[in-house]
């Protein structure tokens, strides 16, 4: 990976000889610069001091809490920790559907089982850090609403790309939302006061942007039909309470297919097929609203 400062990837795994051999894929494959801990406590203080480009986390740190989840989400509520810094779960044993949704529930970008393909490891995480690196080197504000912290149309594309692959990839469905005032005629400051309630009602789970001056997407990752109407309707309840407005939705949905085949996959070969692309599902949702 070409650059003057090699990305650190923050490495949190309690099993010590799988830590050791991702360590080394990582550093002599990758060309990545690691730091690594097996205790869960040492976690979100090595994010803060570090700043990481990538953090791979094993789920077992967790095995003693309720909620095997719970690091990933104090990771992704860290300012250290910016919307585009991937997290990467790890799991013994296969990673089952419901844990893949959970997953991303919880914040993360991926969730790899047993049998754990290093060579596919290393290349998406690649991926995703090079996504990271390109945006902070054009300053992750410029992906960002600078009111209310939404990603703008620029970030969102960029995010709705990623969660499209991994859905395909899991076989799961793909919703997108468009929401406009069923009112127009909001001034600055109101349509501001939207944006700020659009962030808080948006799940950690979900790509949320601001499109146009009153007019947001949400891109949400496993929900069909079924759960954006839930999704339309949890967003326009809270919207209502906090902003005092009312809204209209257009969605479009991609429905879940069979996830592709498992087997050897050659270095550089073509990636599974999308369920649709961002652009489409926006522009049929956007269609939708008339």
């Amino acid at each position: 990976m070409a650059s003057s400062v090699q990305p650190l990837v923050l490495l949190a795994n309690a099993d010590k000889w799988l830590a050791e051999s991702l360590e080394s894929v990582l550093t002599q494959a990758g060309g990545y610069r690691v730091v690594s801990t097996d205790k869960r406590q040492q976690v979100v203080e090595l994010a803060r001091r570090h700043r990481p480009d990538a953090i791979l986390l094993d789920l077992s740190l967790d095995s003693r809490s309720a909620d095997s989840f719970g690091l990933c989400r104090a990771l992704r509520a860290e300012a250290a920790v910016s919307p585009a810094t991937p997290i990467v779960l790890m799991t013994a044993g296969p990673a089952l559907r419901a844990q893949q949704i959970e997953a991303l529930r919880a914040g993360a970008w991926d969730l790899r089982g047993d049998p754990l393909d290093m060579e596919e490891l290393v290349l998406r995480l690649g991926a995703f850090v090079r996504g990271k690196l390109e945006l902070d080197r054009h300053g992750v504000e410029g992906m960002l609403d600078r009111v209310s912290g939404l990603y703008n149309e620029t970030g969102l594309a960029r995010r709705s790309e990623e969660l499209a692959a991994f859905t395909a990839r899991h076989g799961m469905p793909l919703a997108c939302a468009v929401f406009r005032p069923l009112e127009g005629g909001l001034n600055g400051s109101a349509a501001d006061r939207l944006a700020v309630a659009f962030r808080h009602a948006g799940r950690v789970s979900d790509a949320v942007g601001r499109t146009g001056p009153t007019e947001f997407t949400v891109f949400a990752p496993a929900t069909d039909e079924t759960g954006a109407e839930g999704l339309v309707q949890r967003i326009s309840d809270a919207v209502a309470r906090s902003a005092a407005v009312k809204l209209q939705a257009g969605v479009s949905t991609a429905p879940a297919q069979p996830i592709p085949p498992a087997g050897p996959r050659r270095l550089g070969s073509a990636p599974s097929p999308l369920l649709a692309l961002p652009a489409e599902l926006f522009d049929r949702a956007r269609d939708a609203l008339g």
